[in-house]
């Protein structure tokens, strides 16, 4: 009988949780966009990525639960029990969509062997940390603000509860004990996420060495000039165990020509992703020049020559590949994709010889991390431990006809090429760019790089008076970060071709 009592007198708190659930979600649509993350509209994309509907679901789920957890169930509606229900919503909400997203968006049932599911949980952790880092401070405010006024309207609705809870904590101890340990732990989480992005925010990056030194260019000053610098580049190269298709590239008309074109390949690539783009190039008229970036290209897919790899070194190729295509053409074209495409934005930003940059789907920040955390997330990286990750843990080894790329990155290889964006936005937001001509090739469905970043890049050249081409390929297309590599998965390079080609001749492309 007393139990009977007990229950019809204890308040009906489900719709609460619900609706606590349903503010949380709500706030997080809103506030995802305008921290600059960015999320695809594509909810069949099976690559991972976040959708709106994995974001309201993962955090709707978290928020119904924490809310039931530490709010209804224990009878404390404070401001204070609310703020701290709403820091813990924010802090699991991050693995737990990003976990959504990697169940649901890429697949999971396709995993073909048991070594997978420890890697797609690395790749969980890995994305849940570095966003936490970058954008959990602001998160938790957010939420833990939402989470007091959602208490304190519940605080009012259901007056009695305070007695309820009350009595409770005077019966079960430990349940004291467990909320002022949350409280606790919700503060030292807030203290430590701010703490860190603040510290790694203003922690110098070292990009000093990355500007462009005039006296450490060499230009070719004629066509054997140009060949004899590519012939050192291949007695480099031959001291090395590459794979057969992955040395450094030269085609040429047997004489200097109107126009040349050097292209960067992507990260964990090799210069056989440009072979079918490069042979075009060279059937126009151009001479083209297709550089191995350092670390890359080795025989053995598994190595693990990128953990070393340095700005500086990209940075030195770039100005490499440029002095000898001075011999090559009277004008000099660079292109490049990925982290390609942050090299050129670099010589687009620094070298007043290249005639011509386009930038494709250039690497400055992941997707996942908003422009202005961008600072923190390379400082974070490059402090954490260097750690080899799978693109793609369902394909955990090339195909065959890809077997020349890399399937796992170095994660301080990210952050180098992020310390490299970070320089050229740092020096475009001084002095205007030099290159004579600025392109941006920037791909919608792109889930790989931060186009907030690109279109960033693209604001601060402008603001310095520079006319820049960006051209947008619509994301109802869903093409593939890699959009040159002919042997990519998804790939569409009779769609994306002539417009890179329209791109590299100085032209614009019709509407697309």
């Amino acid at each position: 009988m007393a139990s009977e009592q007990s229950a019809a007198s204890t308040p009906r708190y489900a719709p609460w949780n619900i609706g606590a659930g349903l503010a949380f979600a709500l706030c997080a649509l809103v506030a995802v966009p305008l921290v600059g993350i960015d999320v695809s509209t594509i909810f069949s994309n099976d690559d991972g990525q976040v959708t709106w509907l994995t974001l309201f679901i993962g955090v709707f789920a978290v928020g119904c639960f924490i809310w039931w957890r530490l709010v209804s169930r224990t009878h404390k509606f404070t401001l204070w029990r609310g703020a701290v229900a709403g820091t813990y919503v924010a802090v699991f909400s991050y693995p737990v969509v990003i976990a959504l997203a990697e169940i649901f968006q890429r697949n999971w049932q396709e995993a073909g062997e048991p070594g997978t599911i420890a890697e797609r949980l690395q790749h969980i952790l890995l994305l849940s940390g570095l966003t936490l880092l970058t954008t959990g401070f602001a998160a938790i405010i957010l939420m833990a603000v939402i989470g007091a006024a959602i208490a304190w309207a519940q605080g009012r609705r259901f007056p009695q509860a305070a007695a309820l809870g009350k009595e409770q904590r005077r019966r079960r101890g430990f349940i004291r004990t467990l909320l002022r340990v949350t409280g606790t732990v919700a503060v030292v989480l807030l203290v430590a996420l701010a703490g860190t992005f603040s510290i790694a925010s203003i922690w110098p990056l070292d990009t000093k060495p990355l500007t462009f030194d005039p006296a450490s260019s060499h230009p070719a000053a004629d066509y054997p000039a140009a060949l004899a610098a590519f012939d050192a580049v291949k007695a480099r190269e031959a001291q090395l165990d590459l794979h057969p298709r992955c040395h450094s590239s030269l085609l040429t008309h047997g004489s200097k020509v109107k126009r040349a074109v050097i292209f960067f390949h992507g990260l964990t690539n090799c210069p056989a992703q440009i072979d079918v783009l490069g042979q075009q190039l060279f059937d126009q008229g151009y001479n083209v020049y297709i550089p191995r970036l350092p670390g890359h290209g080795m025989a053995d897919p598994m190595t693990t020559a990128l953990a070393d790899l340095t700005a500086e070194q990209l940075v030195a190729t770039t100005n490499e590949s440029i002095d000898l295509a001075q011999g090559l053409g009277d004008e000099v074209v660079v292109a490049g994709l990925s982290a390609g495409g942050t090299m050129v934005a670099w010589s687009g930003q620094y070298r007043a010889d290249a005639g011509n940059t386009v930038s494709i789907a250039p690497f400055f920040s992941p997707h996942v991390v908003p422009p202005w955390a961008a600072h923190a997330a390379a400082s974070l990286m490059l402090a954490a431990p260097n750690i080899m990750v799978w693109w793609n843990p369902l394909e955990p080894f090339p195909s065959e006809e890809m077997d020349y790329a890399y399937p796992r990155y170095a994660t301080h290889a990210v952050a180098q090429i992020m310390r490299l964006g970070q320089a050229i936005d740092d020096s475009a937001r001084r002095e205007a760019a030099r290159a004579q001509n600025l392109g941006l090739l920037v791909n919608d469905a792109d889930t790989a790089v931060s186009n907030a970043f690109i279109r960033r890049v693209a604001d601060a050249w402008r603001a310095e008076g520079r006319q820049v081409d960006v051209e947008n390929l619509p994301e109802a297309r869903q093409l593939p970060h890699d959009l040159i590599d002919p042997r990519q998965a998804d790939q569409d390079i009779a769609f994306v071709y002539p417009i890179v080609l329209q791109m590299i001749a100085g032209q614009s492309p019709p509407g697309n």
